[in-house]
């Protein structure tokens, strides 16, 4: 807490008047990045210029651009990552519950996708982080996630005709 409070540029005192200890501060913090992460994924299945595989894609690209630049890049990303799913892995399942349904109703709008939109978001969802984090450099990852969504959305519209 005093480490956060002089990044912060705030006495220790006044980040304890916001949270109670480090757990609290963790939570709120996962809380806004889960909040970023699926306000990222909305805005880009929500443009009406974009094609559905560049909404997908897009989608798809920023969750895993965000979690990239802002976990991966630490040097304590694999403390992070057992850190939350400890203390907030509840506020995380709420965010993958979120973009789901979020890609569940976009492939949805294809009539052809949507018997098996849910099936299909869960495979570009996960399969998507799985790739990503496979990869050691972001653009290598940003082609093979293109690459993926591609494939994936093609192949789904081959078995729907």
């Amino acid at each position: 807490m005093e480490l956060v409070a002089r990044e912060a540029n705030v006495a220790k005192a006044t980040l304890y008047s916001f949270f109670k200890n480090k757990d609290e501060l963790f939570i709120a913090v996962s809380a806004r990045m889960a909040n970023i992460l699926l306000n990222a994924v909305q805005e880009a299945l929500a443009d009406p210029a974009a094609s559905l595989q560049d909404r997908l894609t897009e989608a798809v690209l920023a969750k895993q651009r965000l979690i990239f630049t802002l976990v991966r890049g630490s040097p304590h990303a694999a403390e992070l990552f057992s850190y939350t799913h400890a203390l907030a892995g509840d506020v995380f399942a709420d965010m993958d519950h979120d973009i789901l349904l979020s890609l569940s109703e976009t492939l949805a709008t294809n009539p052809r996708l949507a018997p098996n939109a849910a099936q299909l978001a869960r495979a570009l969802y996960f399969g998507s982080a799985d790739l990503s984090r496979r990869c050691e450099a972001w653009d290598a990852a940003e082609k093979e996630l293109r690459a993926f969504v591609s494939v994936h959305l093609a192949g789904a519209l081959a078995v729907a005709l």
